[in-house]
């Protein structure tokens, strides 16, 4: 029984000591240009032993974030509460999530984010007449369109069980896009 813990021991300290090595090097470098043979130098464990723990710097990237969610218990009594731990969680490791962030850029996922921000921005500015958009009125494009993104995300990963009309519905009765108008009138002094 001792062996058993100790050998779990060995194990926690070992990916704790990969993963540490991961963000360390995150601070300084692109995730994409970090190898394997990079993280066992910078945690001084033989690749040999990462290969044990870790299919590849993928799967110790995805511990790590895991490992990092813990951290900071989500777990939540209130929806202010998680988004307070989320962003102080950013701030804590901004270099990761500046590195994981930028380097979504070519996905689709980002080019819709851009695309769709882009169009409510012109038509903000078009409407009000106006070259400069309020960070607070930023603020609530992104939400708006972040929201449509995990739920376009939602609908893809359950099959696309309802019609994206239907989707659109419900989206639109759950975002208030009334507020996002009345947002753009208060901070752009269209009263």
């Amino acid at each position: 029984m001792a062996k058993e813990k100790k050998e779990d021991l060995r194990v926690k300290r070992t990916r704790k000591l990969l993963s540490q090595a991961l963000l360390s090097l995150i601070e300084h470098h692109s995730f994409h240009s970090i190898s394997v043979k990079e993280i066992c130098e910078e945690a001084m464990v033989h690749r040999a032993t990462f290969y044990t723990h870790f299919n590849d710097k993928y799967d110790l990237l995805a511990y790590s974030l895991k490992e990092m969610a813990e951290e900071f218990h989500f777990e939540y009594s209130s929806v202010e509460e998680v988004h307070l731990k989320l962003f102080n969680v950013a701030i804590k490791y901004r270099r990761l999530f500046s590195q994981l962030f930028v380097e979504e850029r070519d996905s689709l996922r980002y080019l819709i984010r851009k695309e769709m921000t882009e169009k409510m921005k012109q038509q903000i500015m078009s409407e009000t007449n106006t070259q400069n958009i309020p960070p607070s009125l930023e603020v609530t494009m992104a939400a708006f369109v972040g929201a449509t993104l995990g739920v376009l995300n939602w609908w893809i990963e359950n099959d696309m069980a309802l019609s994206g009309e239907e989707v659109y519905n419900e989206i639109k009765q759950i975002l208030n896009l009334e507020h996002l108008e009345k947002i753009q009138d208060k901070t752009i002094g269209k009263e």
